[in-house]
């Protein structure tokens, strides 16, 4: 018992928690049980099509809200970047871009490219159990060659919605091929009816540091993105993530925009449900006991990363053999595919109390019921604590979030953190030699519409490392061109070669002719400025968190660190850390999500035959109650697809919305504030009884107007209604209202 820090005490002799383990404080407040829902994001009123197409009845935040209206509203040939926090339902997007488009194309496809093999097997497991989506697959480098055929087979055929696949599978040849074969607008053989149109990446932010080196794939992906576009302009691609320091997101923003459209939603908030603990140690003898004793203490199922797989080893071995735990398992990178499917089964059914992990484990996994989430480690970068921790209590319980490290001595933890945060750079002097190799190397030379182009070997070794084609050579010359196009020097665009294996070929751009010739220097001046500025970014963003770690009592470590991540974002202290708790600080209660400030500039062409410009409607129920069903289903019919009405009707009107075949948006009018955008869409306004709200929501409706003049743009509500001593036919429009009764001759056309 007091292994596990239980002890007996009282008159009835009842079982009670011992104190904390010395060596960690805080941790007895952290533990203190809390039974009380975490939730603190205002959850928002559900769109007809959610409740047509999902099983959900509300959304979970007005971010949330605000990405599916960017989704459904989303131009073709477009790129929409959300960021919302772990937990808060990103993965809703691809389910309904898919469901939805669907109801429209039967043999309506997207791809989602994912970093790690256990989020697209957990995505593919969980869109398994969904209605409409159960033909989903997940395709990566680990699956059985057999099954890999008769994945592709299917999704040439349409059959399935959702195709999960990692970075290096999306680029291999074969799959190219057939994915150009489904962008394009017609079938290529008959029976082939797959129709590509959206290109997701989950957890996006991995992009900038992942692809900067470790697997340069991901900085491949713009060139995949491109070449769909070019079978078929209409292609879509939607980035998600929770967190977006600045260098990715400006990463993201100057590669994957390409030519289109480009929107951002951000909730501007982090999540609060952990209560945080931070500890560091002289030594990693004096760690691993406070570990051992910590991980006999905290609530299960619980998570314990480290950086290096070796690390995560030992740990795991020590838990089986020496503490004797058995419902326990090792996922690191060198995790075989097997134990890997076997592995993420097993956490999703609660056979596991304990995973032992690297990163490779646990990105965007959905266990709603994860209690606790250890690093036994320094994290590189803030965003890796902040997204690791977000493991936990995403069914909003009590969470609770811990780091362990080893600070002060020679190879201590954070030494390591600085390590592996600035890691991935090639020196000046091997980066002109490699690029010279991959020039000797070169093939298919030739100039396309005033662009240079050629083929480049990836198995190019430079001059005094001849006969050494190694998986490592590949990876440093992958590092250097990856480096080469985000200084604008070249572009990768061809997809010819997996870039994991001998032989890989990457067909690239020439930018700058400059790189061209031994004689220009500038234009390797700007390439190693480019990394200079990169390496200086990355330790700049490690040197406050580090701060911040070695001194947990000092500043609100969420709002500290989510600050961070995306500077200028507005969040309240967490009420749950050593800050937080040494000041006594409690924790918010509901916190209001950004998003709902941003919608695309354009419009979507209506389809009814309202006409343009802003209308006054008499209803035939000016108070809303009986004869709001059927004032909904004219206006829906007539062609309309947003509608802001007052709170007291929002989810009727919704469960109304979800019968029609319209998009049915629905927006309160509580949400609508001098920042809120309204979407581009035939909108109707039900105006709420609040005289004070009336006119300003009319003054919004004005301006709305004003700014899309091509849109049908009507206000419900009675003519004679006196609102500022003056009637509302007096002052909506110049034309006469029009009936309620006149809308069943305005109806859409069911094309």
């Amino acid at each position: 018992m007091p292994r596990f820090g239980l002890a007996f005490g009282g008159e009835r002799e009842a079982l009670r928690l011992s104190a904390e383990p010395e060596s960690i404080p805080g941790l007895d407040a952290a533990v203190e049980l809390d039974t009380t829902s975490r939730q603190t994001f205002v959850a928002a009123a559900a769109d007809g099509i959610l409740l047509r197409l999902t099983p959900h009845h509300l959304y979970q935040s007005e971010a949330q809200k605000a990405a599916v209206r960017a989704l459904l509203t989303q131009p073709p040939g477009s790129g929409l970047m959300v960021s919302m926090p772990t937990g808060s339902g990103k993965s809703l997007l691809f389910q309904l871009a898919v469901l939805f488009g669907r109801t429209r194309q039967p043999g309506t496809c997207a791809i989602i490219i994912t970093p790690t093999i256990a989020l697209a097997l957990d995505h593919a497991r969980t869109l398994s159990g969904m209605a409409g989506l159960e033909a989903s697959r997940a395709l990566t480098g680990d699956t059985p060659a057999d099954e890999s055929q008769a994945i592709v087979d299917a999704f040439r055929r349409g059959e399935v919605p959702a195709l999960l696949l990692s970075p290096e599978k999306a680029l291999s040849p074969r799959l190219v091929e057939h994915l150009l074969e489904a962008a394009k607008p017609g079938s290529a053989l008959f029976g082939l009816d797959a129709r590509l149109t959206h290109v997701f990446v989950d957890e996006a932010h991995i992009i900038e540091s992942w692809g900067r080196s470790f697997r340069p794939d991901f900085q491949r992906l713009p060139a995949l993105l491109a070449e769909l576009r070019a079978a078929n302009p209409e292609v879509r691609a939607v980035l998600l993530s929770a967190t977006l320091p600045p260098a990715a997101r400006e990463i993201l923003r100057s590669t994957w925009r390409l030519d289109g459209d480009w929107l951002e939603i951000d909730a501007r908030v982090p999540r609060y449900d952990h209560d945080i603990v931070v500890a560091s140690f002289g030594s990693d003898q004096a760690r691993s006991e406070a570990l051992d004793a910590l991980i006999d203490r905290v609530p299960r199922p619980a998570i314990i990363y480290t950086t290096e797989v070796e690390q995560a080893s030992r740990l795991y071995a020590r838990l089986i053999t020496e503490r004797a735990y058995a419902r326990a398992a090792l996922f690191t990178g060198d995790t075989v595919a097997s134990e890997r499917r076997e592995i993420i089964e097993a956490w999703a059914a609660n056979e596991l109390d304990l995973v032992v992990a690297t990163s490779a484990f646990g990105m965007g996994i959905d266990k709603a019921d994860v209690r606790t989430v250890i690093h036994a480690c320094f994290p590189e970068s803030p965003a890796r604590w902040y997204q690791e921790i977000g493991r936990a209590s995403r069914d909003h319980g009590q969470g609770l979030a811990i780091c362990l490290f080893v600070d002060g001595n020679r190879n201590s933890d954070i030494d390591q953190a600085y390590k592996f945060a600035t890691s991935g750079w090639l020196t000046r002097e091997l980066g002109e030699k490699r690029w010279k190799a991959l020039l000797d190397s070169a093939t298919d030379k030739r100039w396309e519409e005033g662009r240079q182009r050629m083929s480049l070997n990836l198995d190019a070794v430079r001059g005094e490392l001849t006969n050494r084609k190694t998986d490592y050579n590949r990876g440093w010359n992958m590092a250097l061109l990856t480096l080469m196009q985000r200084a604008g020097a070249i572009q990768v665009w061809g997809v010819a070669g997996t870039g994991d294996r001998s032989g890989a070929i990457w067909q690239v751009e020439i930018l700058r002719p400059g790189i061209l010739s031994d004689a220009d220097r500038a234009a390797w001046d700007e390439i190693f400025l480019t990394r200079e500025r990169e390496v200086l970014e990355a330790r700049r963003s490690l040197d406050p968190f580090v701060k911040l770690m070695r001194q947990p009592e000092s500043a609100c470590l969420t709002r500290s660190v989510f600050e961070l991540i995306e500077p200028g974002a507005f969040a309240p202290s967490c009420g749950r850390c050593p800050a937080c708790r040494r000041s006594l600080i409690k924790p918010p209660v509901t916190i209001t999500c950004g998003g709902l400030e941003k919608a695309w500039p354009g419009v979507v062409t209506p389809a009814g035959a309202i006409p343009c410009g802003l209308l006054l409607l008499e209803p035939c129920d000016p108070q809303f109650d009986r004869g709001l069903d059927q004032l909904l289903t004219r206006l829906s019919a007539a062609g309309v697809d947003q509608f802001l009405v007052p709170d007291e009707i929002a989810q009727r009107s919704a469960e109304r919305l979800a019968t029609e075949n319209g998009l049915g948006l629905v927006l309160c009018t509580s949400a609508m504030s001098d920042s809120t955008v309204i979407a581009g869409l035939p909108t109707a306004l039900l105006l709420p009884q609040d005289s004070r709200h009336a006119v300003f929501l009319l003054e919004r409706m004005r301006l709305f107007s004003q700014r899309r003049p091509n849109l049908p743009i009507i206000v419900v509500g009675e003519p004679d209604r006196l609102l500022e001593g003056r009637r509302l036919d007096q002052t909506v429009s110049a034309s006469a209202p029009i009936t309620e009764l006149l809308l069943e001759s305005l109806k859409k056309d069911p094309e």
